[in-house]
């Protein structure tokens, strides 16, 4: 297999960027999904309509599947990385770590949606559980992406004379900081960009009639719009400072027309769940939400690069 992608570099390069942004998004979107499943519920309450507890239902089914996936495919990655690394280096550790955190979240989540049913009649005490499990998510996304930067930081040919904390404290301006800056909104897109996705593929097996879904469907797309907005307000604010940065400097028309033209296409998926969360048929705007969905998903790309470049402390 290594001989047939050494000869194939398109595809050894294909796969190495879907090795990235595959289980990073997924990573996100499992996260997350309690925020939004945890929404959903007391929007239920609320609104007296029961669209959202089964849509949040339908969503933390989605949340079982991603964090499985995760936690199996992430051992199974283990397994040969331990084969290449010695068993003493500190890499090991690191994604030993990162693991069992996730496995704690996947538990945790497990736990919510077990117990829907249950504490049916109870939904005060589903609503805690799941706000814990919801923590329990951004606990494991911090520290899995602590993780990640500590161990592409430590890869580095100088690595023992960075400090701990020149590896996780963020330095204005950098593609680390403006990383960071994206997490927060991500944790609430990726979900709803998943979710709109899931639903529109659930439709046929819970047959919960078309009002459900012209229902719930816009409302995931319209997290899924609001966070991304957001995300692309920081997108475009970042990439005018590198253009401001650059300005005078020999390539500086390829780079502001490489800015620009980022900052057009992470647009797309804006303006898609726009029309969807605006269309009083959102069922017909499945292949919009895909495109959405594949862009968001690409855009962990740039994130995973800023999150593991590295800058010194001034």
């Amino acid at each position: 297999m290594q001989a047939f992608l050494a000869d194939n570099p398109v595809l050894q390069h294909i796969l190495d960027v879907a090795a990235v942004i595959i289980p990073l998004s997924m990573l996100f979107a499992f996260c997350g999904i309690c925020i939004l499943t945890v929404s959903g519920e007391i929007l239920s309450l609320r609104r007296r309509r029961s669209f959202y507890g089964k849509c949040a239902m339908q969503l933390s089914m989605l949340g079982q599947g991603l964090g499985w996936t995760l936690l199996v495919g992430g051992r199974v990655w283990l397994y040969f990385l331990e084969q290449d690394i010695p068993s003493e280096s500190f890499l090991i550790n690191i994604h030993e770590v990162s693991w069992m955190v996730l496995g704690l979240s996947v538990i945790f989540s497990c736990i919510y949606f077990l117990l829907w049913k249950a504490l049916a009649q109870y939904p005060g005490i589903h609503i805690g559980v799941g706000v814990l499990s919801a923590l329990q998510g951004v606990l494991a996304l911090l520290l899995v992406l602590v993780c990640l930067r500590i161990a592409a930081v430590g890869s580095l040919p100088h690595a023992e004379e960075i400090t701990l904390l020149e590896v996780v404290l963020p330095v204005w301006g950098t593609d680390y900081a403006t990383s960071l800056c994206y997490v927060p909104f991500l944790l609430l897109a990726m979900p709803a960009a998943f979710g709109c996705v899931w639903l529109l593929l659930r439709r046929s097996k819970d047959d919960y009639g078309r009002d459900h879904y012209n229902t719930v469907v816009p409302w995931c797309a319209a997290w899924a719009r609001n966070a991304w907005g957001a995300v692309w307000l920081l997108l475009a604010v970042a990439s005018g400072l590198e253009i401001s940065r650059l300005l005078g400097e020999k390539d500086f028309t390829a780079d502001a027309v490489t800015a620009g033209i980022r900052v057009l296409l992470w647009l797309i998926p804006l303006l898609l769940w726009f029309m969807a969360a605006r269309s009083e048929t959102p069922l017909r705007h499945k292949a919009g939400l895909t495109v959405s969905l594949v862009l968001s998903c690409l855009f962990m790309l740039p994130f995973f690069m800023g999150l593991g470049s590295w800058t010194p402390l001034p």
